[in-house]
Protein backbone atom coordinates (compact mmCIF):
# COMPACT_ATOMS: atom_id res chain seq x y z
CA UNK A 1 0.00 0.00 0.00
CA UNK A 2 2.52 2.31 1.06
CA UNK A 3 4.70 1.42 -2.26
CA UNK A 4 1.70 2.81 -4.26
CA UNK A 5 1.01 5.22 -2.36
CA UNK A 6 4.72 6.55 -2.41
CA UNK A 7 4.61 7.07 -6.41
CA UNK A 8 2.93 10.08 -6.53
CA UNK A 9 6.14 11.61 -4.48
CA UNK A 10 8.28 9.76 -6.98
CA UNK A 11 7.01 10.94 -10.28
CA UNK A 12 6.51 14.40 -9.02
CA UNK A 13 10.69 14.29 -8.15
CA UNK A 14 10.96 12.71 -12.10
CA UNK A 15 11.53 8.89 -10.64
CA UNK A 16 9.61 6.41 -12.14
CA UNK A 17 6.92 4.75 -9.93
CA UNK A 18 5.36 0.99 -9.73
CA UNK A 19 3.19 2.11 -13.28
CA UNK A 20 0.06 0.91 -11.35
CA UNK A 21 -1.54 4.12 -10.52
CA UNK A 22 -1.69 5.67 -7.28
CA UNK A 23 -4.38 3.92 -5.02
CA UNK A 24 -3.65 1.04 -3.21
CA UNK A 25 -7.49 -0.17 -2.52
CA UNK A 26 -7.76 0.01 -6.73
CA UNK A 27 -3.84 -0.80 -8.28
CA UNK A 28 -3.39 -3.37 -10.39
CA UNK A 29 -0.83 -5.75 -9.21
CA UNK A 30 0.70 -8.90 -10.23
CA UNK A 31 0.10 -12.26 -8.81
CA UNK A 32 2.47 -13.16 -5.51
CA UNK A 33 6.27 -14.37 -6.23
CA UNK A 34 6.26 -11.67 -9.51
CA UNK A 35 9.11 -8.75 -9.20
CA UNK A 36 8.45 -5.18 -10.07
CA UNK A 37 12.00 -3.86 -9.72
CA UNK A 38 12.51 -1.51 -12.69
CA UNK A 39 12.03 1.59 -11.38
CA UNK A 40 12.69 3.99 -8.23
CA UNK A 41 10.48 2.61 -6.32
CA UNK A 42 10.23 -1.75 -6.04
CA UNK A 43 7.76 -4.61 -5.08
CA UNK A 44 7.15 -7.90 -4.52
CA UNK A 45 4.97 -10.32 -2.45
CA UNK A 46 5.66 -13.57 -1.22
CA UNK A 47 3.50 -16.31 -0.39
CA UNK A 48 4.04 -17.58 3.06
CA UNK A 49 3.04 -14.73 5.73
CA UNK A 50 4.55 -11.68 7.40
CA UNK A 51 8.30 -12.26 6.50
CA UNK A 52 10.51 -10.20 4.74
CA UNK A 53 13.00 -13.49 4.31
CA UNK A 54 11.33 -14.46 1.10
CA UNK A 55 11.59 -11.41 -0.39
CA UNK A 56 15.12 -10.77 0.36
CA UNK A 57 17.06 -11.78 -2.88
CA UNK A 58 14.55 -10.21 -4.99
CA UNK A 59 15.43 -6.57 -2.96
CA UNK A 60 19.02 -6.72 -3.13
CA UNK A 61 19.14 -7.54 -6.35
CA UNK A 62 17.05 -4.64 -6.78
CA UNK A 63 19.71 -2.70 -4.25
CA UNK A 64 22.36 -4.07 -5.93
CA UNK A 65 21.66 -2.30 -9.42
CA UNK A 66 20.45 1.54 -7.98
CA UNK A 67 24.06 1.03 -6.27
CA UNK A 68 25.90 0.33 -10.01
CA UNK A 69 27.01 -3.17 -8.81
CA UNK A 70 26.25 -5.84 -10.61
CA UNK A 71 26.05 -9.60 -8.98
CA UNK A 72 29.00 -12.25 -10.82
CA UNK A 73 27.51 -14.53 -13.38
Amino acid sequence: MATIAAGRAWTLLGAKDLGRGNDHRTALLPPPETDLLDGALAWRQHRGGHTDAPNMEAFLRWADGKMGRHPPQ
